[in-house]
Formats: structure tokens, sequence, C-alpha cells
């Protein structure tokens, strides 16, 4: 079999590498048609790799049947310049199974990627939560303490945030610039600080009814100290169980724009390889091994801080605990 016949660029102490498997496509069909062995055959589906170490036989495409013997790969280099040098030529045989989880249609080992996609799940969820709930807690909290028309204002400019959806201009936001995870978590930040405005705003009017607000504020104390003093550490196991509620639904988002194809190429996220499946036609070719170990990591993630934001909920808030 004639597997690659082409001019190559090579680079002056760089690596040329060919992969066998995409390059010869055309070279080991025609190779298969040659012996009527290529009927119903698509090219998309087959495997370079699956014809050349397989029995000539009509049932090669589809039932493999490993061919025992020597193989000999000859490799004939026609270099320009008498001074051109090649130092080595190797040829690497990949399997089909490694690790835990398998390989993708490049050989990247899938449970390697499971596992680097934790720290930026983390990242992600836990930095636009504790951002986004710490302005919206401190927002809440002066809205409510100033009162009057700067309360009105600061519920105008709430409800101009609240109003706008947040994946379209994510999605608009990634395609007009280069997608960057740091640009993802700041425009999450910008729109999910509205979460606990109203909730604590309403228990910030409380709050500022209190004896000691009034001695506090009779006592000369700046509102920036009775703000932050007095109000805002009441409201921080509020602030906790809002964290952990918020953390699934930014992983959710940045796991969609990845799908979409609108994350930060640079890293390693569930999206990332949940997009590189779909691209890579994972679930035609029946790689299920390479959709379902990311879609369940994001769901377990998601539930686990579901669960304990539902439960930090019912220990903080009194009206919800139970005996």
């Amino acid at each position: 079999i004639d597997l690659l016949r082409k001019p190559l660029e090579v680079t002056e102490g760089n690596d040329l590498r060919i992969a066998i498997d995409k390059t010869s496509l055309n070279e080991t069909y025609n190779f298969l048609k040659g012996l009527d062995a290529a009927t119903g055959l698509s090219k998309q589906t087959m495997k370079t790799t699956d014809i050349i170490f397989s029995r000539v036989e009509d049932s090669v495409p589809f039932k493999p049947d490993a061919l025992k013997g020597e193989y000999r790969i000859m490799v004939s280099l026609i270099l320009q310049k008498e001074t051109d040098l090649i130092d080595s030529t190797e040829m690497k045989i990949v399997g089909r199974v490694h690790g835990i989880l398998g390989t993708d249609n490049s050989k990247r080992d899938i449970w390697s990627g499971v596992i680097a996609g934790v720290k930026w799940a983390m990242l992600i969820g836990l930095l636009t939560a504790l951002i986004s709930v710490s302005i919206g807690v401190i927002y809440g909290v002066m809205s409510a303490y100033l009162g009057g028309w700067k309360d009105s204002l600061m519920q105008r400019i709430f409800e101009i945030f609240i109003s706008v959806p947040m994946l379209p201009v994510l999605i608009v936001m990634s395609a007009v610039f280069k997608p960057n995870i740091w640009m993802i978590i700041a425009i999450m930040c910008i729109f999910y600080w509205v979460g606990p405005v109203k909730t604590v705003r309403s228990m910030g009017l409380q709050i500022k009814e209190e004896t000691y607000i009034e001695a506090s504020r009779a006592l000369g104390a700046s509102n920036t100290r009775i703000i932050f003093k007095h109000m805002v550490p009441l409201l921080i196991p509020y602030a906790f169980a809002s964290m952990a509620l918020n953390v699934p639904g930014a992983i959710v988002v940045e796991a969609t724009l990845s799908l979409l194809g609108l994350g930060d190429p640079n890293i390693v996220t569930w999206g990332q390889i949940l997009q590189d499946a779909h691209n890579g036609g994972a679930m035609l070719s029946g790689m299920w091994w390479w959709v379902v170990p990311p879609g369940l990591a994001i769901a377990f993630m998601g539930m686990t801080f579901a669960f304990v934001g539902f439960a930090m909920d019912k220990i903080l808030n009194p009206k919800l605990k139970t005996r």
C-alpha cells in the first residue's frame, strides 16, 4: 500500500509528524476498491490501521482480523540540498485502549482530561460565586440601609441587570472577542451578582431597625462602619449558602459556551472535551467513553454543590429548620 507520497516542509531543528490514520485514508480506500472489498464502506468511519494490519477479505472494514507476520514499512526521502540531514525516522503504533476511560480520536487520554477539568470547574464555579455573591450581598445591604431615592435608584439598576439574558450576551462577547476564561468569569460575575440582592435587601431592612444599629448611629458611627462592621457579618452565613448554590450554574454556563465552540481553547475543561467529541463524531462512531464521563462529571459536580447549598440553607435559615 502506497501510504503517502507528497512534498513535506521541514524546518530546521523541528520534528515532522505524519498521522497515517488521517493522511492515508484515500490510499487505503483505493487499495480496498482494487480488491473489491470496499462495498458499503464509508471513509468517515474507516480506520487506516484496521486495514493495514488485517487480513484482506470482504469483512476487513467491519470485522478486522489481525494478520500475523512480519510487516515492513519503507520510508524514502528525497532531500533538496546535499547539506540537508534527517536525524532519525520512527513509527509509533498506538492502541485503541489506554487508561481508565480510553482515548479520543487524537489518542489523548480522556481520564487525564476529566481530572484536569476538575481544577478549572472548581476555579470557574468558586471564583464566580465568591465575587458575584460578595457584590450582591454588599449591594443589597447598602440599598436597604441607605433607603430613600438611593434605594430606588439602586433597585432600578438591579432590575436592568436582572432583565438582561446572560447566555446570549456571553455568546456575543465570546464571538466578537477572543475567548478567554477570565473574560468569561468576569461576564458571569457581572450578571450573577443580582441573585442574592432581593433577599439580602429584605434581611437588611430588618437588621436596620435593630437597637444596636440605632445606638451605633447615635454614637456617630459612619455609614460604612455600620454596613461593613454590623450588618454584613450577620449575612455571611446566607452568603455561603448562596455561593454553594451559584457554583453549578457557573460550571454549566462555561460548559455550554465550550460546547458551542466559544470557550477558551487553551485550557482543558469538561465543555471543551464534549466539544471535541462533537466535532470528532464520537456518537456516530460509538465512542461513548468520550461523551459520558465529562457529562457525568458536570452533573456530579453540580449536584454536589447544590446539595451542599440546600443543606447550608436549612442549617442557617431558621425558617427552614426541621426537627
